[in-house]
């Protein structure tokens, strides 16, 4: 049965222990944690990790790999290797920690100069982050984009293919899928569902990726998890901490009826 999950987005300036705590006291049963600074994988001490797997033994763990900075279109060769470094050393502290799954994003367009980007150097890449999370025995999960102008998987055909491709399991953000795609989303994501292993939960009314509480957007978000029930994790991922509780209630009401 999918289980129910709590982002350390709500709480991030905050130590990952408080998101774990958090996570247990409103009853979810996993926490998902975001590995931007002052988070990022090298920045994690000893005693904190220690500390985390501890606090969050019986949850499901999982990591969002950092974002910030880190591309795998770039059209340096340089930054590529950066970026593939610290997605490497995500997978590594996620097997620290005892994280299960690690989503990630793609990367974007590298601005300025005329020129494609380097699409099979990023997918070769990626090969080598499956292959190594696999020895880890995590699973390594791409990430579909919101809708912007230099980001290259917001389309959810497109994003099909790339997994497909790669043979990843996906996280797929309904935030992102429903800017980008608006009543079409439903058809969209029953084609790519059985590909899915996490999903971003949250709401928004259809113009920005608001991270809003359930029920206080435009998103038939019953519907659309109903077509998402075979996924690992249902992940909620809010701007504030206010409106989890009764989030989760939406999203344990739909789970107990599947």
């Amino acid at each position: 049965m999918v289980r129910l999950s709590f982002s350390s987005l709500a709480l991030h300036l905050e130590s990952p222990l408080a998101t774990v705590r958090f996570a247990k006291e409103k009853g979810f049963q996993g926490v998902e944690i975001l590995c931007e600074p002052p988070w990022h994988p090298r920045a994690w001490s000893p005693s904190l990790m220690r500390a985390v797997r501890e606090e969050a033994e019986g949850l499901t763990l999982s990591l969002h790999a950092p974002t910030g900075d880190v591309n795998l279109l770039s059209r340096n060769p340089g930054a590529r290797t950066f970026a593939e470094g610290e997605l490497s050393r995500t997978l590594a502290l996620a097997a620290r920690l005892g994280a299960r799954y690690v989503t990630v994003h793609l990367g974007y367009r590298s601005t300025g100069a005329p020129g494609e980007p380097p699409v099979e150097e990023a997918k070769e890449a990626l090969r080598r982050l499956r292959r190594r999370a696999e020895d880890l025995g995590i699973a390594l999960c791409l990430e579909n984009d919101p809708k912007e102008r230099f980001l290259c998987l917001w389309d959810l055909n497109e994003y099909l293919r790339w997994l497909a491709e790669l043979d990843l399991p996906g996280t797929l953000d309904l935030g992102h899928a429903w800017t980008a795609h608006g009543g079409e989303t439903l058809d969209l994501i029953e084609k790519c569902s059985p590909r899915i292993a996490v999903v971003h939960v949250s709401d928004n009314r259809g113009e920005h990726d608001d991270h809003l509480p359930l029920g206080e957007g435009v998103i038939p978000v019953e519907e659309v998890l109903l077509l998402l029930k075979g996924a690992d994790l249902w992940v909620l991922e809010l701007f504030s901490p206010e409106g989890a509780e009764k989030s989760r209630g939406v999203m344990e009401a739909l789970r107990e009826g599947i």
